[in-house]
């Protein structure tokens, strides 16, 4: 059971990075950038996108709020839970 669990921990992790490194890149934001804007260490903002280190809830609501530019509700809205990003309307997938 608790193997599950963390399974399950790591697979939304990884979804979570990969969510910031896709919008990071749509931005056309370098990861110091991103780090710059959201008031965290540029070494913690590569060892999230390695996936070497979990990410605190303080330091992922600042990425969402002040590097990203987005409300809570806009990052977990849209592509999120599947398995490619989910792009606006409008805007082709590519």
């Amino acid at each position: 059971m608790k193997s599950d669990l963390n399974d399950i921990e790591k697979k939304y992790l990884h979804k979570l990075i990969d969510r910031i490194v896709f919008l990071r890149k749509e931005k056309k934001m370098s990861q110091e950038k991103l780090a710059i804007e959201s008031e965290i260490a540029r070494s913690l903002m590569r060892g999230y996108e390695r996936k070497e280190r979990n990410i605190s809830f303080a330091n992922l609501v600042r990425i969402i709020k002040f590097g990203l530019d987005m409300t809570i509700e806009e990052f977990f809205s849209e592509g999120f839970d599947t398995s490619k990003p989910v792009r606006k309307k409008g805007k082709p997938n590519n």
